[in-house]
């Protein structure tokens, strides 16, 4: 391919992208970029309407690549060079760029506007150098501090990222200024205000059947490009919706994954560009990424006449006895389901329980309202006696680094669950010597 005839397909192509895909507008951004004369060529409206045309079906605008690829084979365009027509003007008029969303993103989604990397820099509230390298220098780990988590009887670690003071900043201004303004599906009930585990749970309090599923590696598993696709449905630019990416992931380096003690399918993950757990972005981003899933498995209880809520990766599941007689059926669509939408079933961790056993989760038992159980809610009580007696320090064994938050969290939990057996809970906190 001639490096002018590539040249202009691919300047047109962004100059159609940023137009939008509609005829009319990607005319107009072409204008002063194509045009020898002042009057439009008769090639380039024909040209527009089968760019349109390829992509009518697109949810969000596509790349500039792709339409690159849908302009060298448009029989008008390649007519139109070869009789010299399709040459580049001699003033070059510059083209801006349009906010502009996907079918999915409705009005009502209130991002704010940012067509360039300056634009975005004053939404961030950063100097245009510093969101230059902190884009550019995202997925390298130099922006997170690495820990690795190993829980009781778990032989696989789990990696927490967390962003350094900067990007921690300037995630907290994504999240607050653009994906708190985007809505998440009814049955997402993690990382939501005014929701909690007890919304989670009390759908499926005393039914006949319940099933639990958990979703493996739910943060790292989300890759960068459906971060930057998210972005684009909400109408940013292919240029700033790919910073925006990167703000948002993460890569560990292969030399901190080798030895760890991870499965290869993990390790491959956090290799690439993937949500960091750690990041304040990333709940958000994990809920609204995985919008698709729950419609689809809502959709899927909805017809089978059960229940389901999703928190974080855990997915409840409830009915009664007609769920309980094909409980194994509607546990293979939600395996066939969840892979096509791009996530893995820990299925170690999936439980079937009836309404004849202890049915749990999030460590709550379900079976006639939510409750502790009473294991938990013991050792939780002797942890606070103890404290008061022999000191805070003597039962922090896992050397946190804030006990008083982490008890104090612990105790509010379960004040959710069971408010009366909590305040015998919140009596012996409040007695702490904290000094």
């Amino acid at each position: 391919m001639p490096s002018s005839y590539s040249y202009i397909s691919r300047s047109l192509a962004k100059a159609f992208v940023l137009g939008a895909i509609r005829e009319e507008d990607m005319i107009a951004h072409a204008a002063g970029l194509f045009f020898r004369d002042s009057d439009t060529p008769a090639w380039l409206p024909p040209l527009a309407r089968h760019v349109e045309a390829a992509f009518a079906d697109c949810a969000v605008r596509p790349m500039w690549a792709e339409v690159c690829d849908e302009i060298v084979e448009c029989e008008v365009f390649n007519e139109a060079w070869d009789k010299g027509k399709a040459s580049l003007g001699s003033t070059r008029v510059p083209v801006a760029a349009k906010m502009v969303p996907g079918r999915g993103a409705p009005s009502r989604w209130q991002v704010p506007d940012a067509t360039d990397s300056a634009e975005l820099a004053r939404v961030l509230e950063l100097h245009l150098d510093d969101l230059g390298w902190l884009s550019s220098q995202s997925g390298m780990t130099r922006h997170y501090h690495l820990r690795w988590h190993r829980k009781k009887g778990n032989p696989n670690a789990r990696l927490i990222e967390i962003p350094k003071p900067m990007l921690k900043d300037t995630q907290r201004i994504i999240l607050n200024k653009i994906l708190d303004s985007i809505p998440v599906h009814e049955s997402a009930c993690g990382f939501q205000k005014g929701r909690s585990i007890m919304d989670f749970v009390a759908p499926h309090t005393n039914q006949e059947m319940v099933l639990k599923m958990d979703l493996k590696d739910f943060f790292p598993s989300i890759s960068s490009s459906r971060v930057f696709r998210l972005f684009m449905t909400a109408g940013y630019p292919e240029s700033v919706a790919g910073k925006l990416a990167d703000l948002c992931t993460n890569r560990i380096d292969e030399e901190l994954t080798d030895d760890s003690n991870l499965d290869p399918s993990t390790r491959r993950i956090l290799q690439q560009k993937h949500l960091p757990q750690g990041a304040p972005t990333s709940p958000a981003l994990a809920n609204l990424i995985a919008f698709g899933l729950d419609c689809r498995l809502a959709g899927l209880a909805r017809s089978a006449g059960i229940n389901y809520t999703r928190y974080a990766d855990d997915l409840l599941f409830s009915g009664g006895n007609g769920f309980r007689r094909q409980c194994q059926r509607f546990h293979l669509k939600v395996l066939t389901i969840v892979i096509e939408e791009g996530f893995r079933v820990n299925t170690r961790k999936t439980r079937f329980m009836p309404g004849s056993q202890r049915q749990t989760a999030v460590g709550l038992v379900l079976n006639e309202k939510p409750n502790l159980r009473r294991s938990d809610f013991d050792e939780l009580k002797a942890i606070l006696t103890n404290c008061v007696r022999q000191g805070w320090r003597s039962q922090n064994r896992k050397n946190h680094d804030a006990f008083r938050s982490h008890l104090q969290g612990r105790v509010g939990w379960a004040h959710q669950a069971n408010p009366e057996k909590a305040e015998k809970l919140w009596r012996l906190f409040e007695q702490i010597d904290w000094s």
